[in-house]
């Protein structure tokens, strides 16, 4: 008897980070349950990217929070010298469009590639 093999859609997002809120790339996460995100070479004054969700495309963002009330954030490894892979937190999938925004200018123009399953 052979195995039921179940498929994955994955989607990929590609975008250039912002510090600014309103002009960062809107992610969509409605159908998707997963993923990662690559990071460009980044100052090491860059120290965390900030995770923005909203429960529509042109609607409000703000910042997500995990139920203990911090940020959902991903903290950055002190490196310049090359490109990294981050798990999203888990946070992200609960809402179906989310920005991610870094904590310092240099991080601006940083080229990210979003890749997302289902």
């Amino acid at each position: 008897m052979s195995e039921v093999k179940i498929k994955r859609r994955v989607r990929s997002v590609s975008f250039a980070l912002s510090t600014s809120t309103s002009s960062s790339t809107t992610i969509r996460l409605d159908d998707m349950a997963g993923g990662a995100i690559l990071i460009g070479t980044l100052s090491t004054s860059v120290t965390k990217i900030t995770m923005y969700g909203s429960t529509s495309e042109s609607g409000t963002f703000a910042i997500l929070a995990k139920s203990d009330g911090s940020a959902a954030e991903i903290t950055l490894s002190g490196q310049t010298t090359s490109s990294r892979i981050y798990s999203l937190p888990d946070e992200v999938f609960n809402v179906p469009f989310v920005k991610a925004v870094p904590d310092n200018a240099a991080g601006s123009g940083v080229s990210c590639q979003v890749t997302l399953k289902s």
